[in-house]
């Protein structure tokens, strides 16, 4: 198998079609450190609930402590997935996210990173191509917080 496509590859200009998509091969992303002030704002704006937003009362949760909403963790996959792999490719849109599993809770000072594995493409159809793979995020433990099928949209050059 070929290797992925550098980002850089994106900068100039030309967007790679479906047919370049690795499929089979890992992914990597680079990483995200989350701050408490970075929790805390997002949750504030898009999930107010008090263990994302209130450091003192969230010490008494089920959770003893500050941690990032979901949807928040969703978007950090989402910079990375895109800074590292997705800007290269001429993506059409987003499909579907399936099995989203949130399996522990992201903590401020948490760093995070991790990867996609495209697992299939589809035939062209109408000059696009449907991507399927799955892709997770790990902590600075080696610890899966998020795991998560995905599906998107590829121009194709096939006809």
């Amino acid at each position: 198998m070929r290797p992925a496509p550098q980002a850089e590859d994106a900068m100039t200009g030309s967007l790679l079609p479906a047919e370049q998509l690795p499929v089979g091969v890992e992914l990597p992303f680079g990483s995200h450190t989350v701050s408490a002030e970075e929790i805390v704002e997002y949750a504030r704006m898009w999930d107010p609930q008090y263990f994302h937003t209130d450091a003192g009362a969230s010490e008494s949760s089920e959770y003893g402590g500050l941690i990032a909403s979901g949807i928040h963790t969703l978007s950090i996959y989402q910079k990375l997935s895109v800074e590292a792999v997705l800007r290269t490719y001429d993506i059409v849109a987003g499909k579907e996210l399936s099995r989203v599993r949130f399996l522990r809770p992201v903590r401020p000072g948490d760093s995070l990173t991790g990867s996609m594995v495209i697992d299939s493409l589809g035939a062209p159809r109408a000059g696009r191509r449907l991507a399927t793979g799955s892709a997770s995020l790990i902590n600075q433990d080696d610890k899966t917080v998020l795991d998560l099928g995905i599906e998107f949209l590829v121009r194709s050059t096939a006809t």
